[in-house]
Parts: structure tokens; sequence; C-alpha cells
């Protein structure tokens, strides 16, 4: 009896230091983490936006915020996401747009920004140009947005050409 308690527990200790030589062969297996995965999507997120101004995509840029998104902007200050974008992209004869830096915030993980370019004609024949900086806030474990700021400088030299 007392040699089967002793071969159990050889046994039981040999299984347990193969468990834990396995946990630490995984352990060193690069795994992306959930955070990690929602970052690539708001990512993502942020960019289809700088594409959906350039194409004047009203319907889909609103897709990217929350039911009740906001937009904060130097011209209109507070609105809902899907009033802003559906008042004024429609408008948009032509646009285009240059993506020159992304931000992460270091203190919110639900904070990002991005600097871009945005030069548009709309169809009246009023021209705008721009160096925008828009911050974005996105919803708790999402990767839709509740709230955009815009900060523009339209001082900046356009340096990019649009045909009209």
């Amino acid at each position: 009896m007392y040699t089967k308690q002793i071969l159990l527990g050889l046994a039981a200790s040999i299984t347990l230091m193969n468990c834990a030589s396995a946990a630490q062969a995984n352990a060193s297996i690069p795994l992306k983490n959930t955070s990690s995965l929602l970052q690539d999507e708001r990512m993502q997120v942020v960019k289809q936006y700088i594409i959906d101004l350039q194409k004047a995509d009203y319907k889909d840029i609103t897709r990217l915020f929350e039911k009740n998104g906001i937009v904060v902007s130097t011209s209109r200050g507070k609105v809902n996401a899907k009033d802003f974008f559906y008042a004024f992209l429609p408008n948009i004869q032509l646009a285009s747009t240059q993506l020159n830096q992304t931000f992460m915030s270091d203190s919110d993980g639900n904070r990002m920004a991005a600097r871009f370019h945005f030069i548009f004609k709309l169809k009246d024949g009023e021209e705008g140009s721009g160096e925008y900086v828009d911050e974005f806030v996105f919803s708790n474990n999402s990767s839709k947005l509740s709230s955009v700021y815009m900060f523009e400088n339209l001082k900046f030299k356009n340096e990019m050409n649009i045909e009209n």
C-alpha cells in the first residue's frame, strides 16, 4: 500500500512538472491579446474615418459611431455625429485627405488622435483646406466612436493639390 502511494505521488509530481514545463514553453509564444486586437480595430476605424472624409461618404462615416455619438467642431460646436456629417459631406464636390500621423493616449486606452490634411471643394464653389488633429474617443471595449473632437489650423500652408 505504501509503495502504491509513493508511485502515485511520483506520477503526480512528474505530471505537474510536465504541465509547468508546457506552460512555460507556451508563455514564450507571442499571442495577440484582446486589447491589442481592439487597438488594431480602432486604428482601422481612424483610417476609415479619414477615407470617408475624402469620399464624402456620410453614411459610412456615421456607421463608425455609436448611436448617440457626437462631434465637437470649431465650426459648429457639439453636434450629433449623424447630423454633422449628413449636413456637411453631401455638399462636397471634391475632396482630398492625407493622413500624416496617429497618436495613442498614454493614460486613456479609449482615446486616439490623428493629424491629417483635408482639402475640399463644395458644390457651391466654396473651397476649404486645413491641417486637422481629430481626437477619437471610443466606447469602452468597443471599436465604435462615442465622440470626435476636431481641431483645425487654417493657416497651415496647402501643400496638396487637387484638380478643380
